[in-house]
């Protein structure tokens, strides 16, 4: 799927029955690294735009995700919930993230992969509630800016791609320009824990 602007892409999610939901996990702790604070802030993270849709059969989630190669069937069993969800967000990302120039910090990446394939895996939780046990990403090429450019806008997909026991999620994705191409892919596993943190 390739897409020129960020409106064309918005649009598609929302002839498709995507919602837009709120780009925060947490609205309140101005602390954090992408809160209140550092998400929507010039020459950062200038623009976010989170879209999902539950999928109730597999079927359907094979014809959303561009995958390379063989969707594994989703093991596991929700019960009445939704099988997985799938999420497209939509960044602007500012200079202010570079730690080369004009090239994207890998760790300002995975902090987007990190709280974003987090965030797809909520709805599936009994709390609303998960952390990270393991993060894995693979860089593909650089997040870069030309010359004449402010801000780059990329394309975060992801969808939950396992579930055991309604508590830990194994979720897949990749991060992409407008046009399709690939800047890394990740996986990550969710685990709803068991005791107050």
């Amino acid at each position: 799927m390739t897409y020129h602007t960020e409106s064309e892409l918005i649009n598609k999610l929302l002839n498709s029955k995507y919602q837009q939901i709120s780009e925060l996990l947490n609205s309140t702790n101005k602390n954090l690294f992408i809160g209140p604070n550092n998400l929507l802030v010039q020459d950062s993270i200038e623009s976010a735009k989170i879209f999902t849709k539950s999928i109730d059969e597999w079927e359907v989630i094979s014809d959303i995700i561009e995958t390379e190669g063989t969707i594994h069937v989703l093991k596991g069993n929700l019960g009445s919930q939704p099988i997985s969800n799938h999420m497209v967000a939509i960044f602007r990302l500012g200079r202010n993230l570079t730690s080369h120039t004009h090239i994207v910090h890998g760790g300002a990446i995975a902090s987007l992969i990190d709280e974003y394939f987090v965030k797809v895996a909520l709805p599936l939780t009994p709390n609303n509630f998960a952390v990270t046990a393991s993060l894995n990403i693979k860089y593909l090429r650089p997040v870069k800016f030309r010359e004449d450019e402010r801000t780059i806008n990329v394309v975060l997909e992801c969808y939950v791609s396992k579930s055991v026991d309604n508590r830990k999620f194994t979720v897949k994705g990749w991060l992409k320009d407008l046009e399709g191409n690939q800047f890394c892919t990740g996986e990550i596993l969710v685990v709803v824990p068991k005791g107050p943190l």
